[in-house]
């Protein structure tokens, strides 16, 4: 009788370390799924704000972009198509630093920021996104060195995308027939 109680032990101790196995591998895919289920939702939101549908729907109209190293200010022109944005960053770029500006849909007044006029008065301070499948041109001061380049970078449901147009060759504005 006393062998078959030991038989009986070290089967019941197999059958303990198998469960808890299952349990522990169990535990570890549970944990995987949950930390990689945040991460797979997070970069599907990102691309379904920010994927191919954005393309070709924010510019920035080269054109009507011109440093002035007289009056230390950048005039640029931005094209929005039929695209859904929550502010749209401006970043313009001196050999030294990266000033951002921020627009929004509803007017905003913005430092060194203003709208685009002919006599460049920098009168009507408040400032906004371009309506859909419209332009707009804005005036920003304060830049002491030349600016070397501008980028649009589009925010869309909460989400930063990509850079969605630069320039990086900024004419001299007494070149250019914008005044």
């Amino acid at each position: 009788m006393g062998n078959f109680l030991e038989k009986n032990n070290k089967a019941v101790s197999g059958v303990i370390v198998m469960v808890v196995m299952i349990a522990l591998v169990i535990s570890i895919s549970a944990i995987v799924f949950t930390l990689t289920k945040k991460t797979v939702e997070e970069k599907i939101k990102k691309s379904e704000a920010c994927g191919p549908d954005i393309i070709g729907k924010l510019s920035i109209n080269s054109e009507y972009v011109c440093y002035d190293s007289v009056k230390d200010e950048i005039v640029f022109s931005i094209n929005r198509g039929e695209i859904e944005l929550d502010k749209l960053i401006i970043a313009i770029e001196t050999e030294t630093k990266v000033t951002q500006f921020e627009l929004f849909e509803a007017e905003k007044q913005i430092d060194n920021l203003y709208p685009y006029n002919k006599s460049r008065n920098l009168m009507g301070k408040k400032i906004m996104l371009p309506a859909k499948n419209s332009g707009r041109t804005y005036i920003a001061t304060g830049f002491l060195e030349p600016v070397i380049g501008i980028k649009i970078i589009p925010v869309i449901n909460e989400e930063q995308c990509e850079v969605a147009d630069s320039l990086n060759e900024i004419t001299d504005c007494e070149l250019t027939t914008i005044f």
